[in-house]
């Protein structure tokens, strides 16, 4: 009896793609955070995110400005590891008294560099006075914790940059590595600036290859030149310079 929905064999008239069974589910691994997120903090949401290792691992974080950061941070090329809510920091403050403080993330880069990340909305920021209480902090970090202490806020998230790193959430998901040598190829032979659009067209991979395309920004090979918010007419160009991906 034929099958319902017939496909037909490569390489005969009408033969379409056949199709792909999903990957084994694998269950993402728990979070290593060492501070469980407040289920009942006042004016805070509880919220979580994976990461796009091989075996995707939790993420947890308690506003949507952290979650917002999270994504951020792990789209970028040079960050290669992300901890959230890692093992608390001692320093003394301005007034000599011991204190301890958990950093939001610390992200390892590239370089090894390790960065501690303080997630704080600029107004709590200012009024909390946590510039002084990073100083007090950085004097007394312990090396192998972090190398330098930043302040993260709604400042260095602006809403493009958030919506191309959930983008390239999305698209990590795929599983679609002959689409990504593809369109490499094409981006190996670029000369200078050209559009999402055209290297989709120049590939003849339709939307496959504009999710192919995140993904080679996201890994640094394809870089945005001009606004973030990727489309069609995103300008790009070959990797070229420490641009830190997306």
């Amino acid at each position: 009896m034929p099958s319902e929905n017939p496909v037909s064999r490569a390489g005969h008239a009408g033969a379409v793609e056949p199709y792909r069974l999903p990957e084994p589910w694998t269950p993402p691994s728990p979070s290593i955070a060492h501070r469980q997120v407040s289920l009942t903090s006042k004016g805070h949401v509880r919220g979580r995110t994976l990461t796009h290792e091989p075996t995707p691992r939790r993420v947890f974080v308690e506003s949507y400005g952290e979650l917002s950061a999270a994504h951020t941070l792990m789209a970028r090329s040079d960050v290669v590891h992300l901890r959230e809510q890692a093992e608390p920091v001692d320093y003394i403050d301005d007034l000599g008294e011991p204190r301890q403080h958990f950093f939001d993330f610390i992200v390892t880069l590239a370089d090894g560099d390790k960065v501690a990340i303080a997630y704080r909305p600029d107004e709590s920021a200012v009024r909390k006075d946590l510039a002084s209480t990073l100083r007090s902090i950085a004097a007394h970090m312990n090396p192998s914790v972090a190398d330098r202490v930043v302040h993260m806020s709604e400042r260095h998230l602006p809403r493009e940059i958030v919506r191309d790193a959930k983008l390239l959430r999305a698209v990590r998901r795929d599983n679609r590595p002959e689409d990504d040598k593809a369109v490499a190829a094409i981006v190996e032979t670029l000369l200078g600036v050209t559009t999402v659009g055209d290297l989709v067209r120049t590939s003849g991979l339709k939307g496959r290859a504009f999710r192919a395309i995140v993904r080679l920004i996201g890994d640094g090979i394809l870089k945005i030149v001009g606004p973030h918010g990727i489309t069609y007419a995103t300008r790009v160009a070959r990797y070229a310079a420490a641009d830190g991906g997306l």
